[in-house]
């Protein structure tokens, strides 16, 4: 009898383990999904918008740069697909950068910048880097390279439970232009 009374205590101890990792797991995998689905979210919507930035210049084939009211206009659209898709979005955990590699009538690179949002976007590849994926057109020019890259800053559940930060999640999308 007094064996089966001191049973129990360990059942107890062993029980409160597994439930803690249990709990940690349970959290950790709602984290990620949460995230995946972001990320899915982020990934079509830079894919949609680099295609927009990219047929803009069906419109107008006389100046092919991108404009600050341009990039601000696509970043407005972007916002509010996110609003329409996700129900808790906020814009000031939002960020989005347009870049683009151009090349002038001498094969010379420049490249356009434009940042909009609040949260502050790097991305770890300079464009001037994808410089090989370049084409020459039917005209004979270099085609400008665009890049879109979307940011946003999420609940941090997992992360906050083991002191590291993992709340940020984005997508970039790059295209050969016209």
């Amino acid at each position: 009898m007094n064996f089966k009374y001191k049973q129990k205590g360990n059942f107890t101890v062993e029980f409160a383990i597994i439930g803690v990792v249990f709990s940690l797991l349970i959290v950790f995998s709602a984290d990620v999904i949460m995230k995946l689905s972001l990320k899915g979210k982020l990934d079509r919507l830079s894919y949609s918008v680099v295609n927009m930035l990219k047929e803009r210049t069906q419109f107008n084939s006389e100046n092919f740069a991108v404009t600050e009211d341009e990039a601000s206009a696509l970043n407005k659209i972007a916002q509010q697909s996110m609003h329409r898709t996700s129900a808790n979005f906020d814009g000031q955990r939002w960020g989005m950068s347009i870049e683009a590699l151009q090349f002038d009538r001498s094969d010379n690179p420049s490249v356009l910048s434009f940042s909009e949002g609040e949260q502050g976007v790097n991305n770890r590849v300079p464009i001037q880097d994808l410089g090989d994926l370049v084409v020459i057109t039917s005209w004979g020019r270099r085609a400008t390279i665009y890049r879109v890259t979307l940011i946003y800053k999420t609940e941090n559940w997992f992360g906050s439970l083991i002191g590291k930060e993992f709340n940020t999640v984005s997508s970039s999308s790059v295209m050969i232009g016209r």
